[in-house]
């Protein structure tokens, strides 16, 4: 028993900084190429048979899934603070009842998305403009998806909860065998039964079942004292509170961002059906860029939890220096590749060529620039590792959504062009990291101090 403990967690307050964080963030990076990887084979496995319409329909799903998901993720990134910091002050009973609640949570919100994608999803598509050669299929496609909700939030939950533990392979295993799953259901479904967005969104959903199980067994190998149990799984009021008073503004954060993004695909839509194909080749080709910034930034959050929670200030600013360092220089190589070879990149997905065009067009218009978005993403990774979001979220509803959607309806009177779309994202990095850097640099965001002077008295002493 002792050593399957020592196995599902890893003690972050102690070791090697940078040798510990990589090996951390190495399989939740490739967890999060794995989930990216198998949204892709949909787009791509989906697009070479059925088309380019097909592929825009997909893509007018995203934005909307994204929107209605990332409350609760949003609610699981909570659940993972909440978990890192009593790990970090090793009190057992609080972070017990921290893992059922989160669980309970997980699945009261995936059986409320699911209701919500069946019936909210497809008037808020027509909100969208989705083209009406178009809606049928997204429509389709959509409530297919949400009938996998609650095992995709289970899983959500349950790796943020070993994550938070400082484990991060096991999720990365799990993940592995639903992409499997998935592709392979892919090409059944879409390749042989001819189902297409059906198929795909089918496939997709499935596939969610088996890592749910999975990570819900690994909590159950847990040490005795906080290991999950059926019969615990409860809404436990104090620590319940506590993810919510983290996870809602962090998921507000993320649905503010998704709020404009859907505004923007809206506007995308206007331009036509391969206007969203290309837009839906630019979001497939960054993810994978994303994926990669993403696992650095919750590594992050998990690292400074756990040292947080130990009251170890200095070893948090450490690690993000080197987060920063590994996320920039991921993002420099990255972006430089992407803006020289676009066009190749898109022909993984779609054959056509104005569908290309317009994707290609997106990556070099915003990649250059994306350096400023890890930016914002490590510096956040680190300020919601301390409990406080509510700032955050407003700085994002700012910059990411006021200034974004701002930009685009302002410049649009005057120059009518898909390009004022691509560059309103660079514009609302530009504004987010001008109020994220004032709040982490000036605010006093932990303890009632100043980040920087907190480590300055540390290292006096």
């Amino acid at each position: 028993m002792k050593k399957t403990q020592e196995r599902a967690v890893t003690d972050l307050t102690r070791g090697v900084i940078w040798r510990q964080i990589l090996v951390f963030a190495l399989p939740f990076l490739l967890s999060n190429l794995l989930q990216q990887f198998y949204s892709t084979a949909d787009a791509a496995i989906v697009g070479q048979d059925v088309g380019s319409g097909a592929l825009a329909a997909i893509g007018s799903c995203d934005k909307l899934t994204y929107l209605l998901i990332n409350l609760f993720v949003g609610i699981s990134t909570g659940a993972s603070v909440a978990v890192s910091q009593a790990f970090g002050r090793k009190d057992e009973e609080s972070l017990s009842k921290t893992v059922h609640s989160s669980i309970a949570l997980g699945l009261l919100s995936g059986a409320l998305l699911m209701v919500l994608g069946f019936f909210v999803a497809p008037v808020l598509l027509v909100w969208m403009d989705t083209p009406a050669d178009v809606l049928p299929m997204s429509v389709t496609y959509i409530r297919i998806y949400f009938m996998g909700m609650i095992p995709t939030m289970v899983y959500n939950m349950g790796s943020g909860i070993l994550r938070a533990m400082g484990n991060s392979k096991s999720a990365l295993f799990y993940l592995a065998a639903a992409g499997i799953i998935n592709v392979g259901l892919d090409m059944l479904f879409v390749w042989v039964f001819h189902w297409g967005v059906a198929g795909a969104a089918a496939a997709t959903a499935i596939s969610q079942v088996l890592p749910a199980v999975l990570v819900s067994w690994k909590l159950t190998k847990l040490d005795p004292a906080y290991r999950l149990t059926l019969k615990g799984i409860r809404l436990h009021r104090r620590e319940t509170s506590y993810i919510v008073k983290i996870g809602v503004p962090a998921g507000l954060r993320m649905v503010l961002v998704s709020v404009s993004n859907v505004v923007v695909q809206a506007r995308v839509n206007a331009f036509g059906v391969d206007a969203m194909a290309g837009c839906t080749l630019f979001f497939k080709i960054e993810g994978y860029l994303y994926a990669m910034i993403s696992a650095l930034s919750l590594a992050l959050t998990s690292f400074a939890g756990q040292n947080i929670g130990a009251g170890n200030y200095v070893r948090v600013n450490r690690g993000k220096n080197v987060c920063m360092a590994m996320a920039l220089g991921v993002t420099a190589a990255f972006s430089l590749f992407l803006c020289l070879f676009p066009e190749p990149a898109c022909r993984i997905f779609v054959s056509d060529p104005s569908s290309i065009a317009y994707g290609a067009l997106q990556l070099r218009y915003q990649l250059p620039l994306y350096i400023i978005f890890t930016w914002n993403e490590i510096i956040n990774g680190v300020v919601l590792s301390s409990g406080h979001t509510i700032i955050p979220m407003i700085v994002s509803l700012l910059g990411m959504c006021v200034a974004r959607v701002g930009f685009i309806f302002v410049v649009s009177e005057f120059f009518y062009n898909i390009r004022v779309i691509y560059l309103a994202f660079p514009f609302s990095w530009l504004v987010t990291m001008a109020g994220i850097a004032v709040y982490y640099f000036r605010g006093k965001w932990l303890q009632g101090m100043r980040f920087k002077e907190i480590v300055k008295m540390q290292r006096e002493e």
